[in-house]
């Protein structure tokens, strides 16, 4: 007898909803490896700011603080990466580790990195959120302040749907 497996189900959870507000002109963007980003409007001779969403998945049992030191040791490896502060931070109710650094990165120069991640536990699995924003770190830029806002503004569910 052939089972069938399907994706998703309690086997095999969907991945969590993610509702995001990004600033005003703000567009939306495919991008390799991630669930899409958030584009701030382009400008000639800059680097765009942007916003990543992405979604893996893990072994049941997994924490915000095995990913929180993950985060930590790749953006410690950055080319020449100065960590700014970090804290936990409850976001719309949920636990977030969020660490800033900048770093010089070879084409684009000087820029600064926020990153966010959370995870959301299912039976069988965990789910890591994670928001990457990058922009240059220039005076009265308000790319970096743009980032916030939309980190801020995340709202992160597990979707529930029944097995097949």
């Amino acid at each position: 007898m052939t089972s069938h497996q399907v994706f998703p189900s309690e086997a095999f959870p969907a991945y969590p909803a993610i509702k995001l507000d990004p600033p005003a002109g703000w567009t939306r963007q495919v991008v390799p490896d991630a669930v899409g980003a958030l584009m701030a409007p382009t400008v000639e001779g800059r680097y765009t700011a942007n916003v990543v969403i992405s979604v893996s998945r893990r072994l049941p049992g997994y924490q915000l603080a095995d990913i929180a030191a993950s985060v930590d040791s790749f953006l410690d490896a950055l080319p020449d990466a100065v960590l700014l502060g970090t804290e936990p931070v409850v976001i719309n109710g949920r636990d977030w580790h969020v660490r800033e650094a900048r770093y010089t990165h070879p084409q684009a120069g000087p820029l600064a990195q926020f990153t966010a991640v959370t995870v959301v536990h299912h039976e069988a699995a965990a789910d890591i959120v994670q928001l990457t924003g990058s922009c240059q770190p220039t005076e009265g830029n308000q790319d970096l302040k743009s980032i916030y806002a939309v980190v801020a503004s995340a709202d992160v569910m597990p979707e529930t749907v029944s097995a097949q």
